[in-house]
């Protein structure tokens, strides 16, 4: 194998399959980066085993790519990213001996790395007869950052981990939740198949895929089978493994009626939730208080060692009863900056119920739900 490309060129692909390199295994292979040179484009792939990104380099002008002779390699992601970030040209010749060592050559400078054989590099997952569906890009970054926040980080439920994905008639509908929230975002998508489907795909995988996806409204292809899914982003084809098992019914939590609804100015909640996380301390759930009187909301939090804040905003509306809660600031912040109106709808159950907010005018594509800090 014989190539030259530029840095730039070299160095992006790099970067974007570098969140698939596994971190901590006992086989070598996957720390690495493999490197296809076929006759019309260099290909980069990363895989853990259960993510994988692959991208490829065109020829062109803007890569400077030449293939001088086809083959692959896999080279140890961690230093090869180093020795590309450093090289003292814009031009860069990478070529591998017979025994796997690859040298890497810009300008006067000239790196040799031992490669590991392509071969060893375990094969991508294969998509024959999948679902599949074609999303806009912002779209399905909306979909994404709306809900993956409010999966569970830790394996207690591996389900909760996951981000249920449910495509039916009406759309598509992605649903979150750790057990002490719930955030769910619908979103009506011309149909490319007849056949509903739901999945669920572990949530920090969908979070790598929103920083990828581009910001517009450019096409993304998802494919789905029972065990991975595949998202084509233009030169770029991003995989995750699925999650086994079944998804708890979230519909029985949330809410049909509410005692008390307000609508209110998203960005002044926010900020006073905000200022009053500043004294909320983390041993006591970063506990906020709200106070409702009329149309009058007191936002609080105190803490013996540190001192206490409060401030008061006016509801847009209210109707119900007065009523007063605590909460997790950081769930709430969280759920706040998730929601894209400027005013929203709050609807209570009472101090010991869950809550919900939606994004007035917007009411029936989704919602997120908070469950109180029990007072004492």
């Amino acid at each position: 194998m014989k190539l030259s490309i530029r840095k730039h060129a070299l160095l992006e692909a790099i970067q974007v399959v570098s969140k698939a390199v596994a971190v901590r295994t006992p086989k070598q292979v996957l720390t690495g980066i493999l490197l296809t040179a076929e006759s019309n484009r260099l290909v980069a792939t990363a895989y853990d085993l259960e993510l994988a990104i692959q991208t490829h380099i065109e020829i062109n002008e803007d890569t400077g790519l030449s293939v001088i002779a086809e083959g692959s390699i896999v080279l140890p992601a961690r230093y090869f990213a180093d020795m590309v970030r450093k090289l003292p040209e814009d031009q860069v010749t990478l070529q591998v001996d017979h025994n796997y060592m690859t040298e890497i050559t810009s300008g006067l400078a000239q790196f040799h790395l031992h490669g590991i054989d392509a071969a060893e590099f375990p094969k991508l997952p294969e998509f024959h007869g999948a679902q599949s569906l074609n999303i806009s890009s912002d779209l399905l970054h909306t979909l994404i950052t709306s809900t993956s926040f409010a999966a569970a980080n830790t394996e207690v439920r591996p389900i909760l981990t996951g981000i249920h994905v449910v495509c039916d008639g009406r759309g598509l509908t992605f649903t979150a939740t750790d057990g002490l929230r719930l955030a769910t975002r619908s979103a009506a998508i011309a149909q490319t198949q007849t056949q509903p489907w739901n999945a669920i795909i572990p949530a920090k995988s969908l979070a790598e895929l929103a920083k990828l996806l581009p910001d517009s409204d450019e096409s993304i292809t998802m494919q789905i089978t029972h065990t991975h899914s595949l998202f084509m982003i233009g030169t770029t084809n991003f995989y995750t493994r699925m999650i086994d098992g079944a998804y708890p019914d979230t519909t029985r939590i949330i809410p049909t009626s509410s005692r008390t609804e307000l609508i209110v100015n998203t960005t002044e909640l926010m900020n006073a939730i905000d200022r009053a996380a500043l004294i909320a301390r983390e041993r006591e759930n970063n506990m906020v208080r709200l106070q409702l009187d009329d149309t009058t909301i007191t936002v609080s939090s105190s803490s013996p060692e540190i001192g206490n804040v409060s401030e008061s905003l006016k509801a847009n509306a209210k109707t119900g009863d007065d009523m007063a809660i605590a909460f997790n600031a950081k769930y709430v912040l969280d759920a706040l900056k998730a929601l894209r109106s400027s005013e929203v709808v709050v609807r209570f159950n009472g101090w010991n119920q869950p809550f919900t907010f939606r994004e007035v005018g917007n009411e029936e594509f989704g919602l997120q739900l908070i469950s109180p800090v029990l007072m004492r």
